[in-house]
């Protein structure tokens, strides 16, 4: 049978979890100072300090611990009240003794950096998930000092910590070993991949238990592969972790990327951010499933990896478009830039809502979608576009996971009404949702409302959606009807002719979206349709005005 629990518990277990999104300026260590400590910084604006180290850095021999690091980090950070961020290396290995135990399966791993190759346990050896599971446990159970407390705290409890990535064992970050392009199938023996996905789940799941009060991220790439091709193993991975940490069952986790970045051309003044979002395929798609955190690729001030990746821009525009794309208020960040006086003043007034919030200088004025012998041909009409790089049409088959399926050159012209159109050749014959992603010129991104488009079947009529209408804007969804020339007027419930609009059906099924008039009262109203066999149609209508 299977087993129940109360409401309460469940609602109980839910909010223990930590759910709030990671944020803040964080500067990356280095390998000077005492323990990597010399970049710690007590700039007003620097909320916490990335310390990287490893499991065998903590676990020297098998059950000998050396927290001597943690401690004295923790100790410089709690006197100046900052945060801390333990990250260890995504190509750090586990200690040699677990890799001799006998029994235990191994692989030759190469690390890409220094190019030492090494024997390590596969991530689905069970040997290998005790000891972490060991491991973690001490160190989520080492007491620490706090100032705030006056007492010694666990570190799993010490408010000074506030994110930890000890990654999966095994593997480190979600991506391909031994190079880009070669499956983890070839590389590790014995792979299935419900064993290895297993291992993954197995792997956070032993770092949500001993931390459950810290954000816990994993880094996660795109380039992880297998024999399977649908659904990809990356794909297969990101569902399988957002299903078992969600904040119900086990807490949310994080998704982190260190490759933040963008140049601006110096012809066009556009910006390109990176990663693009097809690179950073498992962020993207995470919609409010989870957060996203991400370290830049390299400074501004000390370009070291590829100076083109970050010319004629500054960290503050690649940090808007993280927070734009990805939804990212967490900043990994190169301390020549956090010393660099030069982005001072951004640094102390940085907020990402408000210094990313721009207004974009076009306003959709209609947005629809209707079927033809094509496809779904989608046309939006835009007035007041300046500025704007171009338009990606986003499809939906439940209306809140969308993907882009196209993209059209902006034409810049603020003097006149602009008419632009995309042809979905593989649109699904069910029910499917549209919406069009403006981008400008800067990075920042601008959505029209949400079109709805029904199967050619059914019944004929029509549909208002939202009613009540919010945000002033009404999508008017044709069914199976006729084309031709539809007459649209708002009524007040005196009579009064609120708005006329004239509609061209193509014919089949559509959605027109159009905006009430600026000031229109809340209240009752009446939208009477006139088609072109002059039949007359009126549905109910509620205004919700703000």
């Amino acid at each position: 049978m299977r087993k129940t629990f109360p409401l309460l518990f469940i609602l109980l277990t839910h909010y223990n979890f930590l759910s709030a999104q990671p944020t803040g300026i964080y500067v990356l260590d280095n390998n000077q100072g005492a323990y990597r400590d010399a970049n710690i910084r007590s700039y007003s604006f620097v909320d916490g300090f990335v310390w990287r180290t490893s499991w065998p850095d903590i676990e020297t021999a098998q059950g000998v611990y050396n927290y001597a690091g943690i401690d004295h980090i923790i100790h410089r950070l709690d006197s100046i009240n900052k945060k801390l961020t333990i990250l260890f290396g995504a190509y750090a290995v586990e200690p040699p003794y677990i890799a001799l135990q006998a029994g235990v399966t191994t692989y030759s791993f190469t690390d890409p950096i220094s190019n030492v190759t090494t024997t390590r346990a596969v991530p689905y050896d069970a040997y290998l998930l005790q000891r972490f599971r060991i491991f973690l446990s001490a160190l989520a159970n080492h007491q620490v000092y706090s100032l705030t407390t006056g007492t010694m705290v666990a570190l799993k409890n010490h408010p000074v910590l506030s994110n930890i990535a000890t990654n999966i064992p095994g593997l480190g970050a979600i991506r391909n070993v031994n190079g880009l392009n070669t499956g983890v199938n070839v590389t590790l023996p014995n792979y299935s991949r419900s064993k290895f996905v297993d291992s993954l789940v197995a792997g956070m799941k032993i770092q949500t238990d001993n931390f459950p009060a810290k954000n816990v991220f994993i880094p996660s790439y795109k380039n992880i592969n297998d024999n399977i091709n649908s659904p990809s193993l990356a794909s297969f991975i990101r569902t399988q972790l957002l299903l078992n940490f969600n904040n119900i069952q086990n807490p949310r986790i994080s998704f982190w990327q260190e490759n933040l970045a963008g140049f601006t051309d110096t012809v066009t003044h556009i910006f390109t951010g990176l990663p693009t979002t097809i690179f950073a395929t498992p962020l993207y798609q995470l919609g409010d499933s989870a957060h996203t955190m991400f370290q830049m690729l390299q400074g501004w001030t000390t370009p070291f990896s590829d100076p083109a990746k970050t010319a004629n821009s500054t960290p503050f525009d690649a940090m808007c478009y993280a927070y734009n794309t990805y939804g990212t208020s967490y900043y990994e960040i190169y301390v020549s830039d956090i010393d660099n006086l030069t982005y001072r003043p951004m640094f102390n007034t940085w907020n990402p809502v408000s210094s990313c919030t721009v207004t974009l200088s076009v306003n959709f004025v209609r947005i629809n979608a209707s079927r033809t012998s094509n496809g779904a041909k989608v046309e939006w009409e835009v007035s007041g576009e300046n500025g704007i790089r171009n338009y990606e049409v986003e499809r939906s088959l439940d209306g809140s996971s969308f993907s882009t399926i196209g993209s059209v050159a902006a034409i810049n012209n603020n003097t006149t009404n602009l008419n632009y159109n995309l042809i979905d050749t593989v649109a699904p014959a069910a029910e499917v949702f549209y919406r069009i992603k403006c981008n400008n010129i800067s990075g920042q991104i601008k959505y029209s409302s949400i079109v709805k488009l029904y199967p050619d079947n059914g019944k004929a009529g029509y549909a208002i959606s939202p009613n009540p209408v919010q945000d002033g804007i009404i999508n008017l969804q044709f069914k199976n009807l006729p084309g031709g020339m539809y007459n649209i007027t708002i009524l007040s419930n005196l009579g009064q002719a609120i708005l006329s609009h004239s509609i061209t059906h193509a014919g089949g099924s559509s959605t027109q979206s159009f905006i009430l008039p600026k000031g229109i009262a809340s209240g009752f109203y009446l939208l009477a349709i006139i088609a072109p066999d002059k039949t007359r149609t009126t549905e109910k209508l509620i205004v919700h005005s703000n």
